[in-house]
């Protein structure tokens, strides 16, 4: 065995670095914005879910918990695609755009809307998201109750979240 030849760094036991995500999507060290636009396009890059199903940062060799409220991924704006709407792009917190599924589209108990990005994973939309979407919503037939959204010439209705 060639004792000079490069061995991978051992994995190292995540620990709590102070970091956050709070409900508005923004990262927290110790309960303060962190605003430098690399370190959140790093922190932001290294964002998963950890062995135990729990949020994770990884930078290199290093592994961090993060604390998350409800989700890291909020949707602070919506852009609409045509019109009438042909599709709906929605901007997260991350800076990436994703399109909307208007299949997982639902408002919780709490009155906020919801969806489903990054390959399933849930989002919960900002005041700005939400009355950009809302603007674009429509009362469910008579007697239906609740809301639907057209889209590419559908009309979806809007689900009930189970929680919050």
């Amino acid at each position: 065995m060639d004792s000079s030849a490069p061995t991978a760094a051992p994995a190292r036991p995540l620990g709590d670095a102070g970091l956050s995500v709070d409900a508005e999507g923004r990262f927290l060290h110790e309960g303060t914005a962190i605003v430098h636009p690399g370190l959140l396009a790093a922190l932001w890059r290294g964002l998963g879910t950890g062995p135990d199903g729990g949020w994770v940062v990884r930078l290199g060799p290093e592994a961090a918990r993060v604390e998350v409220d409800e989700t890291p991924w909020v949707v602070r704006g919506v852009a609409v695609r045509g019109e009438p709407p042909a599709a709906l792009d929605l901007l997260l917190t991350d800076g990436t755009v994703e399109r909307l599924d208007p299949l997982t589209l639902q408002v919780g108990h709490d009155g906020l809307l919801r969806c489903r990005v990054k390959v399933g994973q849930p989002a919960r939309f900002t005041r700005a998201g939400h009355l950009a979407l809302g603007a674009l919503l429509e009362e469910a037939p008579a007697g239906a109750g609740g809301w639907q959204i057209t889209v590419g010439g559908r009309r979806f209705p809007v689900g009930v979240a189970q929680c919050p």
